[in-house]
């Protein structure tokens, strides 16, 4: 068994996953790097990674076997998973008529049943151990909706809930939970962003169709914080005693705008806690 600190990471071929990994590596973890096709689209990050002596696992958070596998094999090199972040994600742009079910599924699949998955695979040793911390990248879109992204929107403000109620559901079994918040970061996201698969329905719309688009660029144009700023962010978290981290964490000056949402949202979350005799 590893005595260092363990953390599995999916999503980290690039972009935010990436850097926490990275991160996470350089200040005394085991960190494991989840991606999909290790062997194929992601040999070049799973090389770069491997250079920097940190283990990569075949990874697909919207497939039960793979996850299974891959938390499996983090259990058996490492004997333990003390940080799990559910950093994988995927996103489309557009008017929400246009994405047909099966676009706006494969989203929550990713975005939404992937963390579920990954929880249910790691939760029962982290229980046992009444030991770990469970990271939810979320963002600000998931407090408040962005122009054309409802479906993204939709599939954080979810996963916001799920991660809320194991918040209140582990408080007491020795597992924390924090949700990441981030604004726009510089990343790929806003590169490889999908796009509504019924063309056909946009036409319909004329110049409004197209506003998805502009507002990209636009978001392309700006930048953002390094990621690098989001992992030290969140490795200061990691650090601090059990207990004493906060649920919700907002990333980015542009994030900061929801600020008074989290706020309101605490309130009514406590009323209701109290209401039931849970406060």
């Amino acid at each position: 068994m590893v005595d260092k600190k363990v953390a599995l990471v999916t999503g980290a071929s690039t972009g935010l996953g990436r850097a926490i990994v990275e991160t996470l590596a350089q200040n005394g973890y085991v960190a494991f790097a989840g991606m999909r096709d290790p062997e194929g689209k992601n040999r070049a990050a799973r090389d770069e990674l491997a250079a920097l002596a940190i283990p990569v696992v075949a990874l697909d958070v919207t497939d039960d076997a793979s996850v299974d596998s891959a938390v499996a094999a983090v259990m058996e090199k490492a004997g333990h998973i003390d940080v799990l972040v559910n950093n994988a994600g995927i996103s489309i742009a557009g008017l929400a008529e246009c994405s047909t079910v099966e676009q706006s599924k494969q989203l929550f699949e990713t975005n939404y049943f992937g963390p579920q998955r990954l929880c249910r695979a790691a939760l029962p040793d982290m229980r046992r151990r009444r030991s770990g911390t469970l990271v939810f990248m979320s963002s600000m879109g998931g407090r408040t909706l962005m122009p054309n992204s409802a479906h993204y929107c939709a599939s954080k403000a979810a996963l916001e809930m799920m991660a809320e109620s194991y918040y209140n559901e582990l408080a007491t079994l020795g597992v924390d939970v924090l949700i990441l918040e981030p604004g726009l970061f510089r990343t790929r996201l806003m590169h490889s962003i999908g796009w509504p698969d019924d063309k056909e329905r946009a036409a319909e719309y004329g110049d409004l169709a197209g506003m998805g688009r502009i507002g990209v660029d636009i978001a392309r144009n700006m930048g953002g914080p390094d990621p690098k700023d989001l992992a030290t962010a969140l490795l200061a978290l990691l650090d601090k005693p059990h207990g004493q981290r906060p649920l919700r964490t907002l990333l980015g000056d542009d994030a900061a705008l929801v600020a008074p949402v989290n706020t309101a949202s605490d309130e009514v979350a406590k009323a209701f806690r109290a209401m039931w005799g849970a406060a």
